[in-house]
């Protein structure tokens, strides 16, 4: 039992190595895309409509001063937010810590979803790449590793039963070894 689990663990830990090695490798920027993003301000927005929407700083600033936020400080911040999609995609990064449940990064998944047709292209790229893919990986590893450990979990009750078996066949085996040991004895004191 332990070798099955142990080849199963071990077969999905390649495969999910091989996937993420895959997905390390990035396609070659081809240099007329650099020229068009070094000439172009980098907008979040397909339709910029105010002047601010242009400023990335802004947006990686407020990424990364929300790392070391704990995560029910973060999820009360979310919960603070709108349905508009400056906050969409607020709620999505404040989503996208170390310590985020498993249901409330899967809500985040939807949420980038819902916004990325509205990003410009260089940022619907960057989200997908920084964030969405990374959290995704993290989501199937997550669920995988409960899968695993339910799997675990349930060897380990069949191994108990079948342990609770064994020792009541042994002692259903000790009883009909003393019965014979005395019918043998009673015969050899009837025999003298």
């Amino acid at each position: 039992m332990k070798s099955k689990l142990l080849v199963v663990f071990s077969s999905l830990i390649l495969f999910t190595s091989c996937e993420l090695l895959q997905s390390l490798k990035t396609p070659k920027t081809s240099p007329e895309v650099l020229e068009v993003l070094n000439n172009q301000p980098f907008c979040v927005w397909e339709n910029s409509s105010q002047e601010n929407d242009c400023q990335i700083e802004y947006w990686l600033t407020f990424w990364y001063e929300i790392e070391d936020v704990a995560w029910p400080e973060r999820k009360k911040q979310i919960d603070a937010l709108t349905e508009q999609d400056t906050d969409v995609l607020k709620k999505v990064l404040l989503s996208q810590g170390k310590s985020t449940p498993f249901q409330d990064r899967l809500r985040a998944q939807g949420w980038v979803e819902s916004i990325l047709p509205k990003l410009s292209q260089p940022m619907r790229r960057f989200i997908l790449v920084a964030l969405y893919h990374p959290s995704q990986d993290l989501l199937e590893l997550e669920s995988a590793l409960v899968t695993l450990s339910k799997i675990n979990t349930q060897q380990s009750f069949k191994i108990e039963e079948q342990q609770m078996l064994l020792k009541k066949q042994q002692n259903q085996i000790d009883q009909l070894l003393n019965i014979e040991a005395s019918i043998i004895q009673s015969i050899e004191e009837d025999k003298e």
